[in-house]
């Protein structure tokens, strides 16, 4: 069982067909105990079978529901992509189905609440209140479908980690249960560039990559951004457009 540097911003693990751990990442490392060196050792009992049905299967790439052992709770629901190579490996990607942005928009209906019985004793939780809708805001990027094929995803503002682990697990759902050959990821309003926010975005291509092979297109990219860019070698993943105008009108006519 070996322990891989993979560039793959969520937990993945690799086994043979008999469901012995080969190689894992970091993140898996981390979230479960992998003492069992099998995967069964993680997978609830009754969910094994769901996964052994799964990697039956004649589909190259799926998509399961099942419960897994972490070191914090004995039990939690995560979506399972899976997809094998030519060496007869299951390789497994793990997504946690509770929404990590749900403590701040469980804030913000705990403060509206309050404020809806106060006037200017809750002044210091009005201002908590706007700071963690302004940050919400800073966090957003939409995931908008153009067509059954074609979905765009334009970034506001800074990249920043948190910015891209917020909009990365709707965007991965999103982009796993359609059916996109094309995504378009809009660059032409972003404001700072944190070194952190940008492995994170490239991370966010790999996986992509990895979990649906959709061709990727980064639009609006502006000279300080690209001199950025140019040190990750992103030409075997990404195409490169200047607007989205541009795509609909000479590739989507």
């Amino acid at each position: 069982m070996q322990c891989i540097d993979t560039p793959l911003p969520l937990p993945y693990i690799v086994v043979d067909y008999n469901g012995k751990i080969l190689q894992y990442n970091s993140l898996s490392s981390n979230l479960f105990n992998l003492d069992t060196l099998d995967i069964s050792g993680i997978i609830y009992d009754e969910s094994m079978n769901k996964l052994v049905k799964a990697s039956l299967s004649n589909e190259s790439t799926q998509q399961i529901e099942v419960n897994v052992h972490t070191k914090e709770s004995s039990l939690v629901l995560f979506d399972v992509y899976l997809s094998d190579d030519s060496n007869g490996r299951m390789h497994i990607l793990f997504v946690s189905k509770e929404k990590s942005n749900q403590l701040y928009l469980d804030k913000i209906i705990e403060l509206q609440e309050r404020l809806a019985h106060t006037d200017f004793e809750l002044l210091e939780q009005k201002e908590k209140l706007e700071d963690v809708l302004m940050r919400l805001n800073k966090l957003s990027g939409p995931f908008i479908p153009l067509s059954k094929k074609m979905c765009y995803i334009p970034l506001f503002g800074d990249i920043t980690s948190e910015k891209i682990n917020l909009i990365s697990e709707h965007v991965l759902h999103s982009v796993f249960n359609g059916e996109y050959q094309n995504i378009l990821i809009d660059l032409t309003a972003v404001g700072e560039v944190q070194d952190d926010g940008i492995n994170k975005l490239i991370d966010l291509i790999r996986t992509l990559r990895f979990m649906a092979g959709s061709k990727i297109q980064l639009i609006g990219i502006q000279p300080r951004l690209a001199k950025v860019l140019s040190t990750y070698e992103l030409e075997q993943m990404v195409e490169f457009k200047s607007s989205l105008q541009y795509i609909l009108q000479n590739e989507y006519v």
